[in-house]
This record gives C-alpha cells, sequence and structure tokens, in this order.
C-alpha cells in the first residue's frame, strides 16, 4: 500500500492533488501534515479546500478519506508521530508564498524543507520524496528558454524572496540530503482550471485580466509567458510522484515551446471571450516609470483604500516577471509520456466566465503582498 505525506493540502496545488487523487481512488492512503488544534479542525480545512473543486457534500466525503496528523513541516524532524514512520511516498508542496518577507520566508522555505528532509531519513520504506519548487528561480538574466539542467545558479538575479529562498531550498537538498529519493518538480505560473475556470483560485489570474484592463504591457506583445492550468500541475505531480522509473531527478512542469503562449495570443483571446473595439490595442511602457502606471492604474480601478493600494504595487512586481520573457522547456516531461498543458487562451473563457471583479480577485493573493510583521525586538528598536 501506497501512504503518501502531503504537505500543502490547504493550498491550490495541493488541494487540485488531492482532489486528483481521492476523485480516482488512487489506491493510496493520503497523510495529510495540517497546522492545526485537532484532526476536525484540519479535517475541516482541507474539506474548505477539496470544496473549491466539487460541491460540499463531496468534499466532505472526499476529506474523510484523508488522514490528518497536526503538525508543522517546518518542524517535522522533531514529530516523532508514528503514523509518519510508514510513509512511502512524500508530496511538499507547502510554502510561504510572501514576495517582500525574507527572514521569515527563507526560514520556512529553507529551513523548513530541510527539517522534513531530516524527518524523511527515518521513514524506511520512503520511495520517492517529490520537492515542489517552482521555475523562476532561474532569475532575471536567464536565457529566454530555459532548461532545467542550468540552475539553480549562484550568481542569479532574484526579483522576490520566495524565489531567492526556492532556490536555496534547491540546492541544500542537492547537498546535503543525497542519500534520500528526492525528485524536484518546478511549475511554471500556475493559473486557474482549464474546466472549473476561476473557482479553485483567482490566484494570478487577476494579474492577466488586470493587464487586458490596464492596456499597459512592459514588454513586446510577442513577448512569452509560460502559464499551465492548476488541474493539469495537479494531474502531472501525481503522475510524478508514483511513476516507478524517473530518468531524471529535475523536471519543469511547464508549457515549453508548444504550450508558452505570447502576450499577443493572450489579448486576442480576450478580445474573442470579451468583444471590445476589434483591436485591443497595448501601449509598452517602461517598468521604471512608476507614475506612468499610477496614473493608469488611478483611471482604471481608483486608489481609494488599502486593498488597491496594494493591488498596485502587486500589478508593478508581477508584470517585472512578465518583462522577463521566459518560456521553461518540458522536454523532460513530455518524454516521461506525460500529456502537454493547454495554453491559457484554451482555457481562459472557462475562467473569464465564473470570474468577478478583478479587485475582489487579488485578495485571494494580498497575502503575498503584505509586509510581514516586525519582530518583537525590531518594534522595541524603533520605539527606543
Amino acid at each position: 500500500m501506497k501512504r503518501v505525506l502531503l504537505t500543502g493540502a490547504t493550498g491550490l496545488i495541493g488541494g487540485a492533488v488531492l482532489h486528483h487523487a481521492l476523485e480516482r481512488e488512487d489506491a493510496a492512503e493520503w497523510v495529510c501534515l495540517v497546522r492545526c488544534t485537532s484532526i476536525e479542525q484540519g479535517r475541516q480545512r482541507v474539506a474548505a479546500r477539496l470544496g473549491r473543486f466539487t460541491d460540499p457534500f463531496t468534499a466532505q466525503r472526499l476529506a474523510r478519506k484523508v488522514e490528518i496528523v497536526p503538525g508543522d513541516f517546518t518542524r517535522a524532524d522533531l514529530d516523532m508521530d508514528p503514523r509518519l514512520d510508514g510513509v512511502t511516498h512524500i508530496l511538499h508542496l507547502a510554502a510561504d508564498t510572501s514576495w517582500w518577507g525574507d527572514e521569515r520566508v527563507n526560514r520556512t522555505n529553507h529551513d523548513g524543507t530541510l527539517a522534513l528532509a531530516r524527518r524523511a531519513r527515518a521513514m524506511p520504506g520512503l520511495q520517492r520524496f517529490l520537492h515542489v519548487g517552482t521555475a523562476m528561480i532561474c532569475g532575471a538574466k536567464a536565457p529566454r528558454h530555459v532548461q532545467e539542467a542550468a540552475y539553480p545558479a549562484d550568481d542569479a538575479q532574484h526579483l522576490v524572496a520566495y524565489t531567492v529562498s526556492k532556490a536555496a531550498a534547491e540546492t541544500s537538498l542537492a547537498e546535503h540530503f543525497c542519500d534520500l529519493p528526492i525528485v524536484v518538480a518546478r511549475p511554471s505560473i500556475v493559473v486557474g482550471h482549464s474546466t472549473l475556470g476561476a473557482a479553485p483560485s483567482s490566484s494570478i489570474l487577476w494579474v492577466v485580466r488586470a493587464a487586458d484592463r490596464l492596456r499597459m504591457l512592459p514588454c513586446a506583445p510577442e513577448s512569452s509567458v509560460d502559464i499551465v492550468p492548476s488541474d493539469w500541475v495537479a494531474a502531472t505531480l501525481h503522475g510524478l510522484l508514483f511513476k516507478p522509473h524517473l530518468a531524471h531527478r529535475l523536471y519543469h512542469v511547464s508549457g515549453g515551446a508548444s504550450a508558452s503562449t505570447s502576450w499577443g495570443d493572450l489579448m486576442q483571446a480576450f478580445e474573442a471571450a470579451e468583444p471590445s473595439d476589434g483591436i485591443r490595442e497595448f501601449t509598452r511602457f517602461d517598468l521604471a516609470d512608476r507614475a506612468t502606471l499610477r496614473t493608469r492604474f488611478a483611471q482604471v480601478f481608483g486608489l481609494d483604500g488599502s486593498l488597491k493600494q496594494a493591488m498596485l504595487r502587486a500589478t508593478r512586481a508581477y508584470y517585472a516577471f512578465c518583462a522577463l520573457d521566459l518560456s521553461f522547456d518540458n522536454t523532460r516531461l513530455l518524454s516521461e509520456g506525460f500529456a502537454p498543458p493547454p495554453s491559457l487562451p484554451d482555457y481562459l473563457p472557462a475562467c473569464l466566465a465564473n470570474s468577478g471583479e478583478i479587485v475582489d480577485q487579488f485578495a485571494d493573493d494580498l497575502e503575498m503582498f503584505t509586509p510581514p510583521a516586525p519582530s518583537v525586538s525590531v518594534a522595541l528598536t524603533a520605539r527606543a
């Protein structure tokens, strides 16, 4: 019997993987390590996430199939719960996705991952440890079509603390845990669901919609953006977790050359789904010109209230990634027999069909752009 330890079950991709597995009855025992005060509270947190992929009754039924272990993966090496000893597979998805909380993010994503790896050494039947990173650890100066083997590089120019921490975690796992059966999967940009649209999450979808509404881009229309849907990512991770033999230890879970799309193609897809003047022309602007973006943002969305101000900051931050013009080679994945993903223009109509206001959708990502609270020592210093 396969026994899977899943971290991050209450997040978008974790919920998508769990729904994919439980709905198909994959004959595995799923153990979810969840921050909670009781097993029932943890189960309800998992059910709430599953409820984004199905009806509430089915979500509750599926959640009852899961074994809940209250705990924190960042302290897993101190967790002697015997229910973890029999794990045969680990799918590590939990992470702090904040872009600006450097110390906290590194403590969670790097130090916490190593704590989980230390606990994995006490699992005698472990067959695979699938660590999920991000393709964006390539940095800002990467070649346009990024290969798996080319990074993480020590001299990569990272844009945010999140990718710094994920790159460090990969490097440390490779250096200190070569005795573990670790495979790394690096998704590109995960947006929406190919059939459920925005229902599971509007994370990052709001950015694409905001760019369309602003009619401004920091790059040429032919620039690439590598976007994949959450359900395809979930099915692919599930496959990587259980495939008996893999040719490599690193995989991009990405659109690659065939499914990456250009901003120009995306705008045509928006025009087809939400017709305007038939032209949908965009102004290219310099990302360093903060005043121009601020003025245009205020015209389109307004700047009243802290939510919209946070959204402006987040838009500027995401635009920095848009300007990179990257796609991520997925030849390794396809050679393993996995199906290529649909491109965003293929499922954009499904995403728009159940989308609300863009500002409201931004709330799904708000925590990523909220500066961390100062520590007690910092606060005391500031008052002194």
